[in-house]
């Protein structure tokens, strides 16, 4: 994905312009790779900073998720109390409705022994007042009957007592039955109501840990994704530096080629130097020979003739002189622009103000499309290594290639692809097709979208115009 594969690089962005020619492009390609090394040391230190976080995350997690489970131990056991509470309370009710029909039944018989004591009274007071002891005793006619009358006197005396004895003991019965009632009420309300609070306690910290554990794994989620993250930033970025390796090892395969040619050109200078050189001796000497038969000769005719004047001899001497001129033909200068990424015409130039076509709101467009009316081939613009081939959320399927141009690093983006004819890794040259056109992701219809990231790919935002380096 994009968001995700917006790697932080450290990258150095070319000037603007076209390319410019490095006077050390193995150095600058060397540079590019150590900058590549110590970013994933970077990403490395960050994923295990973050795996360290997410393993104490995850420990509390772990401690949280017991506490949970003992809080829902203590709700369960709490709610069984309650339960247990309200059997307690539904039994006592019951025992109150008993005791209730007992107190009516009490409630008769007081209400009987009213009735009998208020007999007895009414009585005593229509045979005028209390009984006579004295006329009982002396209206016996006998012995016999006199012991009679006394002990019915006591009966009649006991029997009042025991009915107002009883009457006390019912009428207290009835008042401890109440006030027993009311405590054991009163009681069980309170311990319900305890139970109740502790239950609403134990929701309230149930509530917190659920909230709590809820943030805990949120966060792990979070810190998993970014664990995500840093692994596709580490695989792009060793991408990358594979692809710079790549790039050094045929910019000194090249450097060999050239010095070797170099060396055959000198080779040859310095034969020719040589041999021209030698092409002088001979003709020198040659002519040294000349001069010296003629002069041999010249003097013979002297001899022969005394009379005759002294002839004059000529003496010629030819020397040629050839100037051997020495070219430095330097190497031919790299191309400072890339190649046409497609055949199609420009469907959307790069604009930073550009209404998105699916989305609808104004968002920038950091590269180029090119349509599908030139076919669909898809070419890579310079020779270099292919550094990432999968699949980029918005983008679709998506290649990235990473080339050296004038001992710059940059790397070209092809986006929305139907397909790819390459893997991660592998050398391209100039102008090879590499993919087919699609419209994969968020896309309207069939088409190519350029990018091009000098100094390398570190998200969208490392994108220039690509008008710069086409032709």
């Amino acid at each position: 994905m994009v968001s995700i594969l917006a790697v932080v690089l450290l990258a150095t962005l070319l000037p603007a312009g076209a390319l410019t020619a490095s006077a050390n492009t193995g150095q600058e390609l060397e540079n590019r790779i150590q900058q590549f090394q110590q970013q994933q040391e970077e990403t490395n230190r960050q994923s295990s900073q973050t795996e360290s976080e997410l393993g104490e995350v995850q420990r509390e997690v772990s401690v949280v998720q017991a506490e949970i489970q003992e809080l829902d131990q203590q709700m369960a056991t709490t709610s069984q109390n309650i339960a247990d509470k309200e059997q307690e309370i539904d039994e006592t009710n019951t025992r109150v409705e008993e005791l209730r029909d007992e107190i009516v039944i009490l409630e008769e018989r007081i209400a009987e022994r009213d009735a009998l004591l208020k007999d007895r009274v009414r009585s005593m007071h229509q045979s005028g007042g209390a009984i006579s002891y004295l006329e009982v005793i002396l209206g016996a006619e006998s012995f016999g009957d006199l012991l009679n009358r006394i002990s019915a006197l006591n009966n009649i005396a006991s029997q009042d007592r025991a009915i107002l004895d009883e009457h006390v003991a019912d009428m207290e019965a009835l008042e401890n039955a109440t006030a027993d009632l009311e405590s054991q009420l009163a009681d069980l309300e309170s311990q319900r109501e305890d139970l109740e609070n502790l239950q609403a306690q134990l929701q309230s910290e149930l509530s917190s840990k659920d909230s709590l554990l809820g943030e805990l794994e949120a966060q792990g989620v979070d810190l998993e994704d970014y664990l995500l993250t840093l692994d596709e930033e580490q695989q792009l970025l060793a991408a990358q530096e594979q692809a710079a390796k790549s790039e050094l090892a045929a910019w000194e395969e090249e450097q060999r080629r050239l010095e070797e040619e170099r060396r055959q050109r000198e080779e040859e200078e310095r034969r020719a130097r040589e041999a021209e050189a030698q092409r002088q001796a001979d003709e020198q000497r040659a002519a040294e020979e000349r001069a010296a038969e003629e002069r041999a000769a010249s003097q013979r005719a002297s001899e022969q003739s005394s009379s005759s004047g002294s002839s004059s001899s000529s003496s010629s001497s030819s020397s040629s002189g050839s100037s051997s001129a020495e070219s430095a033909a330097s190497a031919p200068s790299s191309s400072t622009t890339l190649a046409r990424p497609s055949d199609g015409r420009i469907t959307s130039p790069y604009d930073m103000n550009r209404l998105h076509p699916v989305h609808g709101t104004v968002r920038p467009h950091r590269g180029i499309d090119y349509g599908a009316d030139g076919g669909l081939n898809i070419y890579s613009a310079e020779a270099g290594t292919v550094s990432y081939s999968g699949y980029m959320n918005g983008y679709g399927n998506t290649l990235m290639v990473t080339h050296n141009v004038n001992g710059q690093t940059i790397t070209t983006l092809y986006a929305h692809l139907a397909s790819s004819n390459v893997s991660v890794g592998q050398r391209v040259s100039r102008g090879q097709v590499i993919a087919t056109m699609g419209t994969t992701g968020v896309s309207t219809g069939v088409h190519l979208h350029f990018e091009v990231h000098p100094g390398g790919y570190s998200g969208s935002s490392s994108a220039v115009n690509p008008a710069r380096y086409l032709p």
